[in-house]
């Protein structure tokens, strides 16, 4: 039941163009250290329901389901952190509403001061302060296939005295169709033995609830205190049912089935943080975060006999618990004329616990229990330096070592403790080279790291239903797997284009050590698939980067294109199709803008390419197809701060496809290819800005 699948995992963790700056890790444009930045009015401008659709029409950042990827690594290759904090691990970027964000920065080099598990890159979602009104109100109303999916949202914010505060808060109910048809082929040594498709329809329900206040004191000996808080409340409801047409052989166990699921979740992330300066020179900032969430599910499945009669019953009840807290300080002073200097630490220690009750029954016959309790554990230190120089007026360059130690321990009810530990040192050197007429030529070199993800160094078995075997598999976490270990240098050349616009070509290469790759393995009378350390793999990419304005006459429009090409290779894994990680190997942003008067427009064309990568033994391959979407929007300026907004998601309803191929020695294949239903969506809102 992939509505359902897809749910679950969302519940253990969905103006003018905005102006493309590049600054320092000083906050000085043109600093060694890049960033992309983009801003508040290209985050609101087609009016999107969640943070996936904003990131996926940035340049390099591709959306695999609510997974962002960059260069098109994900699965904890590319580092989230909100308010430069890093996120817990199976963190999903649509519990965040997009009304909450101020900015994001997109960072393809990592720096000394945040995390090194940044193998692809980083994003820093940087949520909303004081915006440039005091209050702002937003209502919007969704549309597709009949549902309605209607959102509310309200920004405030004032001072008094010595105390600023802002109050943010949104609330959205979003419904999810899915139709899914899968054609599966199962072939032995004498040839084809059978052929079936499944038709599957399916609907889910959403409501989700945020709330955001944040308290700035600013006290009389320049001391800074500041309190965040991010809260978050969703409960869902969905139902799928799925029909079997056999078209050779025998029909499975099940041809016919009923699923259905209930859901809560709640998450709270706090901070505090407290800057001071120093009489002389220098300053010193420490942050203390809490981050906890909670999870849980009932799960119901009704699988039906060829004849009839009832068949398998299947109850679930699960839930899962992660918490984090930390705290980390960096201390900045100036070393003479040319010179930045930081030094600080990051600690913090992760706790996620899982529990799963099922309950399976056979024709009304009495049920077996299948009960299961997991904790995984990871601590983590670091310690590091960096240097900010000015070595002359065409020459700046970053140099930072960071240190960080990492412990991890999984337990259980049925499972005797495994732990490991391990340390990467991580050197990073960033130059930048200012060339005439305003070029800029910027290298950086670094050790990065990826970290196992937490639900992956839990054992626990997500049983299929109906139909297991290599193409439809069983899935389990490994309490084994260590962490990653990168060597990258990236390349860059920047120009301007007139007053507006601008350029860039980069380029970038990685050397993976202990990469991981999924291993598929029988496991009695079921295919269970597992992650497993494998090995080096290499990574390598371009991409180029365009933004002009471009008059036609009276008309006035802004142009930007962005294109990208990767490349990866497993060396233990054989080829071809030995891909890293199901690295999607090209992908395209093209989009115009335009603006007269009253009104803005535009339309945004986002394609991302097909791909495929192997199991460890490469006798399965699972692929990913082509996806084209494009987005519309258009705002008009009413009076007294009142706007209207109307955009069109997938506006040409293009649906996705992907599947998995398995081939033996012996002759014998399974192939199982998914096609999903596309569908456009439009949604219409009215703001006010006091």
């Amino acid at each position: 039941m992939l509505l359902l699948s897809s749910l679950s995992f969302v519940a253990a963790q969905e103006e003018a163009p905005a102006r493309v700056e590049v600054k320092g890790a000083a906050g000085r444009e043109d600093g060694a250290p890049a960033r992309r930045v983009v801003g508040r009015a290209e985050i609101a401008a087609y009016g999107d329901g969640n943070l996936a659709d904003v990131l996926r029409r940035q340049g390099g950042v591709s959306v695999v389901g609510s997974e962002v990827r960059m260069r098109g690594l994900g699965s904890g290759y590319t580092q989230i952190l909100v308010d430069g904090e890093l996120v817990p691990q199976g963190f999903m970027i649509d519990a965040i509403s997009p009304e909450l964000v101020e900015r994001i920065e997109i960072a393809r080099s990592p720096t000394a001061d945040r995390s090194a598990q940044a193998v692809a890159g980083s994003i820093n979602i940087v949520l909303r302060k004081r915006g440039g009104t005091r209050r702002e109100d937003k209502v919007s109303n969704g549309f597709q296939r009949g549902e309605w999916s209607p959102s509310v949202s309200a920004q405030a914010g004032g001072k008094r005295g010595d105390l600023s505060w802002t109050m943010g808060t949104t609330f959205d109910r979003s419904v999810r169709i899915d139709g899914i048809r899968t054609d599966e082929t199962v072939e032995g040594a004498a040839g084809m033995q059978a052929a079936r498709r499944f038709t599957e329809a399916g609907r889910a329900r959403s409501n989700r609830f945020n709330l955001a206040p944040r308290l700035n004191w600013a006290f009389d000996n320049g001391d800074t205190l500041g309190w965040n808080l991010l809260a978050g409340l969703m409960r869902a409801r969905g139902a799928t049912g799925e029909r079997e047409e056999t078209l050779l052989g025998e029909a499975t166990a099940y041809p016919a089935s009923f699923a259905t699921v209930a859901q809560r979740g709640t998450t709270l992330r706090s901070d505090l943080a407290w800057a001071h300066r120093f009489a002389g020179a220098g300053k010193i900032t420490v942050k203390a975060v809490a981050d906890g969430s909670r999870q849980r599910n009932a799960y119901l499945f009704l699988g039906t006999a060829a004849d009839g009669a009832p068949g398998l019953a299947r109850v679930v009840a699960s839930g899962a618990q992660e918490r984090t807290a930390s705290l980390n300080g960096k201390y900045l002073a100036p070393f003479g004329a040319a010179h930045s200097l930081g030094l600080g630490w990051d600690a913090s220690r992760t706790t996620r616990a899982e529990q799963r009750n099922q309950t399976d029954s056979f024709a009304g016959a009495a049920g077996s229990v299948r009960l299961q309790d997991y904790t995984a554990r990871v601590e983590r230190l670091a310690l590091f330096a960096q240097d900010e120089w000015t070595i002359s007026d065409a020459f700046e360059g970053y140099a930072g070592l960071r240190w960080e130690g990492l412990r991890t321990g999984t337990d259980g009810a049925d499972l005797a403790r495994v732990a490991s530990t391990s340390s990467v040192a991580s050197p990073v050197l960033q130059l930048l080279w200012k060339l005439p007429a305003k070029q800029q030529l910027r290298l950086a070199l670094a050790r990065t790291y990826k970290a196992p993800l937490t639900r992956n160094l839990v054992p626990r078995r997500y049983t299929i239903n109906n139909n297991n075997g290599p193409a439809n598999p069983d899935v389990e976490g490994n309490p084994a797997l260590r962490p990653e270990l990168s060597w990258g240098i990236d390349l860059a050349w920047e120009r301007p284009l007139g007053q507006a616009g601008s350029a860039s070509l980069s380029a970038y290469a990685r050397r993976i050590d202990a990469v991981t790759t999924l291993q598929l393995y029988r496991d009695g009378a079921s295919w269970v698939q597992r992650p497993v350390n494998n090995g080096e793999a290499e990574a390598a990419g371009i991409e180029l980067d365009l933004k002009s304005p471009l008059s036609v006459g009276p008309l006035a429009f802004a142009l930007r294109l962005n294109a990208a090409r990767n490349w990866s290779r497993v060396r233990s894994v054989p080829g071809p199709d030995n891909t890293l990680a199901e690295q999607v190997p090209f992908t395209l942003n093209a989009g115009i803008d335009y603006r007269a008067g009253m009104w803005d427009a535009g339309a945004n064309l986002n394609v991302r390419g097909g791909a495929a990568s192997r199991s460890m033994d490469g006798a399965a391959i699972y692929y990913r197809g082509r996806v084209a979407l494009l987005d519309l929007y258009w705002t008009r300026k009413l009076d007294a701060g009142w706007r209207m907004r109307i955009g069109v998601a997938n506006a040409l309803g293009r649906g996705q496809r992907s599947g998995t191929a398995w081939r033996d020695s012996g002759g014998n294949a399974v192939t199982r290819m998914l096609d999903w239903e596309g569908m456009a969506s439009i949604r219409v809102g009215i703001e006010r800005a006091l």
